[in-house]
C-alpha cells in the first residue's frame, strides 16, 4: 500500500504523525484522564460519595467532542484517514470508559444512599447540579413505589421511610460507614500521623496502608492520599 503526499495534507485539523497519546491538545487532557482515572478507583473505593471532579468531566467531554467531531470530517475514502480515524476512535473510546465507569461508580452509591445524601448538607454538596436531580428523581421514585405496593395498607404510623429508633440504634436511612477499612497509598511525606488518641505512624511518600477510613478522610480529601 502506498501514500500520496496529499494524504497526509490535514494541517488544518490534524497531522497523521500524532500518536494516539496526542490525541487531545488543549487543556492537558492526558493529565485530565489520569485525575479522572484515580477520582474513579477513589470512588470505587471509599465508603462515601466522593467531590465531583466537574473539570476532569467536563474538559474531557468537550475534547471527546471536538476530537469526534474532527475524525467525522476525514475523508472515509481516503486510505491514511482510515487508519487515523481508527487509531483516533480507539483512544476516544478508552477515554469514554474511563469517563462512563466514573459516572456509574456515583450513580450505583447515589442510589445506595440516595436519602442521605440529599439530607446531609456536606454530601449534597459534592455532588453536580445533574446527579442531585438524578437522586431526587429516584428517590420520589422509590417512595412513589413502596407507598403503592405495600406501604398505603399499613397504619400512617407505619407509612414513614425514615424513621429512627435511637434507643435501639436502628435507622431506616441507609448511611455509608466511615469505619470501613480501605487501602491507600501515600503521595507524599506527611510524618508522623495520628490515627487514634494512641496510636501514631509515619507515612513517607510511596508507602500502602490499610486503615480506618474514616481516619484518613482528611487526607483524601487534600489529595495527601490515594485510594487503592
Amino acid at each position: 500500500m502506498s501514500f500520496d503526499d496529499d494524504d497526509y495534507h490535514y494541517q488544518d485539523r490534524i497531522s497523521a504523525s500524532r500518536e494516539p497519546e496526542d490525541l487531545f491538545t488543549h487543556d492537558e487532557p492526558k493529565d485530565l484522564v489520569k485525575r479522572l482515572t484515580q477520582a474513579w478507583i477513589n470512588e470505587r473505593a471509599a465508603p462515601e460519595i466522593l467531590k465531583y471532579e466537574s473539570d476532569c468531566v467536563t474538559g474531557l467531554v468537550a475534547n471527546c467532542d471536538d476530537q469526534q467531531a474532527v475524525i467525522d470530517e476525514l475523508d472515509s475514502g481516503n486510505d491514511a484517514s482510515i487508519i487515523i480515524s481508527i487509531l483516533y476512535q480507539t483512544e476516544l473510546e478508552r477515554i469514554k470508559f474511563v469517563l462512563r465507569s466514573y459516572l456509574r461508580t456515583r450513580i450505583s452509591k447515589i442510589e445506595r444512599y440516595c436519602q442521605f445524601i440529599l439530607k446531609d448538607l456536606s454530601s449534597r454538596r459534592k455532588l453536580s447540579k445533574g446527579e442531585i436531580s438524578y437522586a431526587e428523581s429516584y428517590l420520589k421514585t422509590t417512595q412513589d413505589h413502596y407507598h403503592s405496593s405495600f406501604l398505603s395498607s399499613l397504619p400512617l404510623t407505619l407509612q414513614v421511610q425514615d424513621d429512627v429508633v435511637f434507643h435501639r440504634k436502628l435507622n431506616m436511612v441507609s448511611e455509608p460507614s466511615l469505619d470501613e477499612g480501605v487501602f491507600c497509598r501515600i503521595n507524599e511525606d506527611i510524618g508522623n500521623f495520628q490515627l487514634t488518641e494512641d496510636e501514631t505512624i509515619l507515612m513517607e511518600t510511596g508507602q500502602i496502608y490499610i486503615l480506618r477510613y474514616g481516619a484518613v478522610r482528611a487526607l483524601l480529601q487534600r489529595g495527601q492520599i490515594s485510594l487503592i
